[in-house]
C-alpha cells in the first residue's frame, strides 16, 4: 500500500476524532456568521480579513471525514486559503497554536520540520504557541522557531520560521520576562493591527514536566493584567485594532459561547481595546460575542478555517464592526494546491518505511465484538500502550485501557503496512499515564456499562493489558465486578496506587470514563499510533504478528475466580444447590464462598438463598471471611450459649468491636437482621483494613430514593460500603435499609469483601 498522495484516490484516509466529528456535525459550517456587521461606508472604511487556523497538529496528509464527506489535508487547506487571500484586498494569515505536536507520521518523523516548512511556504504572518509546542521542551521549541539542530534528533536541522510568533503568558522563571515577543504589529491597508499571544494555563498538566522546565505560566489574574498592559503599549504605538491569539478552549452552542477563552473575554473590562479573541485547544467550533469581544475557533486538523472580517475606521483605526465565518475545507470541487502536494510527497518519499510491510498476519487479529468482549486486536493495542516510554525514568505502566470506539479497523490478512495500522488508530491521540487507586480502576470498569437516554444499554468494554477481571452482567452495574486482579493473579488493592496508560480522549472523560479525570497524577506521552507502530516492529521484527483472546475479560462466568481463602476455611467440593434459580445474580458469590468453606447449605442440596439471615449467622460469616482470630468466650453476652456453633464467632466479633448487644447484656443471636444492621456490622469489620475510605455520605447516598429511611448513625456505613463497591441498591434505585437481609444478599457482600481483602 503506497502513501504517496494521489488526490483522485486517497490511499490514507484518516478520520478525525469522534469528539471532533460530533462537534463538526453540531456546529455551523461553511459560511455561518456570528452576527451581521454594521453597515460600512466602503469609500471610507477599511475592510481587513484575518484568515486563521488552529490545532493543525502536523496533519499534512490526513484526510478527515466531516458530515460523511472528505475534508482537510494541507493541500486542500492551502487551496482554500490561497483563494481567500486572492479575493481580499487586505488580509493577514495566522495560526493559533498546536501547529505541531501530536502530528501525523509524515511530520513527526522529521520533528515537524515539514509542517513548519509548509507554513513558511504559505506565507503566514503571525503564529502563537499551543501546549503541544512545549511537548519536547523549550530548547526544542526555540530550535523550531529560530532554526538550528533539533535537540531531540540531531539529524534534523530546522530553518526557523519566517513570521512572528507571540506569547505573553509564558515567562522565564528566573527573569519573569516572556520567552518570546508578547505581541507583534502588522500593517495592512494603512492600518496597524496588534496580535497578543496566549496559551492555555493548563499546559503544565498537558505536557511532561520536562516540557515546561524553566518557565512559568501566568495565573488567570496575571494574564488579564498582562493582556491589558500590552494592549496599552499597543495603543501608545497607534494600534487600536487588537487581536488576542489565545490557545484557550471555547465552544459555541445554541448561541452561547463558553470555555477558557470566553472566561478571558468576561474577565477583561467591557471597554477593553481587545476586539477579537481567537480560541483553540479543544478542537471545537466557536463564533460568538462575549462582553464585546468576538470569540472564534475553527475546529482542527485543517478541516476548517476562520475568516474574521474587521471593518475599521481609517481615521481613528478603531474596529467599527467584527464578524466571522468558519468554513469547512471539503474536497469536492477543490483542486489541491500543487506546491503543497509536492512538499508532502517529498517527505513521503523520504520515508519508505511508511509503505513497506512491517509484518504479516493470518487474518485473525480483529476487533470483533470489542464493544462487548475482549478482542485480539484490543489486546495487541493495549499491550503496546502499556509498553509506551514516557521518558520519566519509570518502566512500563501497571495497566493500559483502550476504548473500543478508538479501534477503527482490523489488521488485514497478509502483509501489514504502516498505512494499515494508521487506519486502526487514525485520531492522532496522545497517550497519558495516570496514577489511579485500585478503587478508581474498579469504578472505571463500572463506567464501561452506560445507559442511553432511552434506557437501553450503552456498553463500551475497555480493552485491557496487565490485568484481568470477572464480571457477572446479570447483576446491577455496581455489583458486576466479581474479581479484579493483575495479570499474574495478584488482587488489585482498593487503596493502592497504580499507573495506567490511556489516550487523551479517555483521560478527559470521553466515552463516560469520568473517573479518569480524578487521577492523582497525569503524565502526557507519545502519539498512540507511533507507539503501536514501534511495538509491532520491535516485538515481531517483520515476522508474523500474533495476538489472541487470553481470558483477560470474563463475562457471565461459569465458575468465578477463587482468591486465596487464608488458613482457616477448608476447601469444599463444588456445591450442587438446586434452589438458586431465583437468585441468578448471587450464584457466583454463593458458589465461591461455599467452595472455600466460608458458608454451608441448610441441607445437602439446598442453600435457602431467600431466607432471612440471623445476627449470629452474619457475624460468623464476617469472622470466617476476614480470618479474624482471638479468644472467643461465651461470657460476652448472656444469651450466647456456651458451646453453640456461633458462640466463638460472636465473641470474636464483639471483642473486635464489630457487633454490639441489643441491651441488657443480650445479643439476640437468632434475630433476623435488617439491611441496615448488616451494613453497620460489615462497615465496622472493615475499619482499618485498607478497604473503606473517607467519603461524603451525601454524595454517595443522593441517588437513592429512600435515603431518608436510613437511621442517621447508619448513613456513613451505607455510604462507605457503596463507595467501595461492596453494597448496592435493590430494585428501583432504593437501598431498602429497613428490609430484611437475605442469605443471598449476605453471600454477595461477603464475596466482595473477600475480593477486597485477599
Amino acid at each position: 500500500m503506497g502513501w504517496k498522495l494521489d488526490w483522485k484516490k486517497p490511499v490514507a484516509s484518516l478520520l478525525t476524532s469522534a469528539l471532533l466529528s460530533v462537534q463538526v456535525l453540531g456546529g455551523a459550517l461553511g459560511g455561518t456568521a456570528a452576527a451581521a456587521p454594521a453597515a460600512a461606508n466602503s469609500a471610507e472604511d477599511i475592510e481587513v480579513h484575518l484568515l486563521g487556523i488552529n490545532d493543525l497538529h502536523g496533519q499534512l496528509d490526513t484526510i478527515s471525514t466531516v458530515s460523511d464527506k472528505p475534508a482537510g489535508t494541507a493541500a486542500i487547506l492551502a487551496a482554500y486559503l490561497k483563494e481567500a487571500r486572492a479575493k481580499y484586498k487586505h488580509s493577514l494569515l495566522f495560526h493559533n497554536g498546536d501547529a505541531v505536536g501530536a502530528s501525523a507520521p509524515i511530520s513527526s518523523l522529521e520533528r515537524d520540520k515539514p509542517t513548519l516548512e509548509w507554513m513558511n511556504m504559505m506565507g503566514f504572518d503571525v503564529g502563537s504557541l499551543g501546549n503541544h509546542e512545549f511537548d519536547q521542551g523549550v530548547e526544542a521549541l526555540m530550535a523550531q522557531l529560530k532554526g538550528g539542530v533539533d535537540p531531540k534528533n540531531e539529524k534534523v536541522t530546522h530553518d526557523g520560521v519566517d513570521f512572528n510568533y507571540v506569547n505573553a503568558n509564558v515567562v522565564d522563571e528566573k527573569t519573569g520576562k516572556p520567552i518570546i515577543d508578547p505581541y507583534t504589529i502588522k500593517e495592512v491597508g494603512g492600518i496597524k493591527i496588534g496580535f497578543i499571544g496566549l496559551v492555555t494555563k493548563s499546559t503544565p498538566s498537558k505536557v511532561s514536566p520536562a516540557g515546561t522546565a524553566g518557565v512559568r505560566f501566568l495565573t488567570a489574574e496575571e494574564e488579564v493584567q498582562a493582556v491589558e498592559g500590552y494592549a496599552k503599549e499597543l495603543q501608545q504605538q497607534g494600534v487600536e485594532s487588537i487581536i488576542v491569539l489565545a490557545h484557550d478552549p471555547a465552544t459555541t452552542r445554541e448561541g452561547e459561547t463558553t470555555g477558557e477563552a470566553a472566561d478571558l473575554a468576561r474577565a477583561l473590562p467591557a471597554n477593553s481595546p481587545i476586539d477579537v479573541i481567537v480560541a483553540g485547544d479543544n478542537h471545537g467550533y466557536a463564533n460568538g460575542e462575549v462582553n464585546g469581544k468576538l470569540v472564534v475557533q475553527a475546529y482542527s486538523y485543517g478541516t476548517a478555517f476562520e475568516d474574521i472580517k474587521l471593518v475599521i475606521d481609517p481615521v481613528t483605526h478603531d474596529v467599527k464592526s467584527k464578524s466571522a465565518v468558519v468554513t469547512t475545507t471539503f474536497h469536492e470541487g477543490v483542486t489541491p494546491d500543487a506546491d503543497t502536494v509536492a512538499l508532502v510527497n517529498k517527505y513521503l518519499e523520504k520515508h519508505p518505511e511508511l509503505t513497506q510491510p512491517i509484518g504479516t498476519t493470518d487474518g485473525s487479529i480483529t476487533r470483533t465484538d470489542a464493544y462487548n468482549q475482549e478482542s485480539a486486536l484490543g489486546n495487541l493495542i493495549a499491550d503496546a500502550m502499556r509498553s509506551a516510554d514516557f521518558e520519566d525514568g519509570e518502566g512500563p505502566a501497571d495497566f493500559a485501557f483502550m476504548n473500543p470506539g478508538g479501534i477503527r479497523a482490523d489488521l488485514p490478512k497478509g502483509d501489514v503496512t504502516f498505512g494499515d495500522i494508521a487506519k486502526i488508530q487514525p485520531f492522532g491521540n496522545t497517550l497519558v499515564k495516570l496514577t489511579l487507586t485500585g478503587e478508581q480502576i474498579r469504578t472505571l470498569l463500572k463506567q464501561q456499562w452506560g445507559v442511553k437516554a432511552d434506557g437501553t444499554a450503552d456498553t463500551k468494554t475497555l480493552q485491557i493489558s496487565g490485568m484481568k477481571y470477572t464480571a457477572n452482567l446479570s447483576l446491577p452495574i455496581e455489583q458486576r465486578i466479581i474479581s479484579l486482579a493483575k495479570a499474574d493473579g495478584t488482587p488489585i488493592s482498593p487503596k493502592q496506587e497504580y499507573t495506567a496508560v490511556v489516550n487523551n480522549f479517555m483521560a478527559a472523560g470521553g466515552d463516560n470514563y469520568k473517573v479518569l479525570t480524578e487521577a492523582k497524577e497525569s503524565v502526557p506521552g507519545p502519539i498512540d499510533l507511533d507507539v503501536f507502530y514501534d511495538y509491532i516492529v520491535n516485538t515481531f521484527k517483520g515476522g508474523e504478528i500474533k495476538a489472541g483472546i487470553e481470558g483477560r475479560i470474563t463475562n457471565n462466568p461459569a465458575a468465578p475466580e477463587q482468591p486465596n481463602p487464608g488458613p482457616n476455611p477448608q476447601p469444599q467440593p463444588e456445591a450442587v444447590f438446586t434452589d438458586l434459580d431465583g437468585v441468578v445474580w448471587a450464584q457466583p458469590a454463593i458458589q465461591k464462598l461455599f467452595s472455600q468453606g466460608f458458608i454451608k447449605g441448610v441441607s445437602k442440596d439446598q442453600y435457602a438463598p431467600e431466607r432471612n439471615i440471623s445476627r449470629a449467622e452474619f457475624a460468623a460469616m464476617l469472622v470466617r471471611v476476614l480470618n479474624e482470630t482471638g479468644s472467643g468466650t461465651s461470657s460476652v453476652f448472656k444469651d450466647v450459649e456456651a458451646g453453640s456453633w456461633y458462640a466463638e464467632a460472636v465473641s470474636i466479633a464483639a471483642n473486635a468491636g464489630w457487633v454490639n448487644g441489643s441491651g441488657n447484656g443480650r445479643f439476640e443471636p437468632g434475630r433476623e437482621i435488617t439491611r441496615e444492621e448488616m451494613a453497620i456490622m460489615a462497615a465496622n469489620a472493615l475499619q482499618g483494613k485498607d478497604v473503606l475510605s473517607t467519603i461524603d455520605k451525601d454524595v454517595e447516598l443522593k441517588g437513592f430514593a429512600d435515603r431518608g429511611e436510613i437511621t442517621s448513625y447508619a448513613e456513613v456505613s451505607f455510604a462507605q460500603l457503596i463507595s467501595a463497591g461492596i453494597l448496592g441498591g435493590v430494585a428501583e434505585g432504593k437501598l431498602a435499609p429497613k428490609g430484611m437481609a437475605s442469605r443471598a444478599q449476605a453471600a454477595v457482600i461477603m464475596s466482595r469483601i473477600l475480593d477486597r481483602v485477599s
